[in-house]
């Protein structure tokens, strides 16, 4: 298990968990944007200085600030 920034592009992956210390208004908002327990997510593109990613889930296209992806556990 580890975390969403430390995903490789283009692989597909699970997520298992949210990391203990992520603020209850962001865990609510990742789970409304789809980002739920055993959904697939894979990472489109990561910025220059990786402190944005650009992910695929539900068929979408998000992105996320890489200090937030830090709080989600995939596998």
């Amino acid at each position: 298990m580890f975390s969403l920034c430390d995903m490789k592009k283009n692989k597909i992956y699970h997520i298992v968990g949210y990391a203990a210390d992520l603020p209850p208004k962001i865990l609510r908002r990742l789970c409304d944007l789809g980002l739920t327990i055993g959904q697939e997510v894979s990472i489109e593109a990561k910025s220059l200085l990786k402190k944005a990613l650009l992910l695929s889930v539900r068929g979408y296209l998000l992105s996320l600030k890489s200090d937030i992806a830090k709080g989600v556990k995939v596998q």
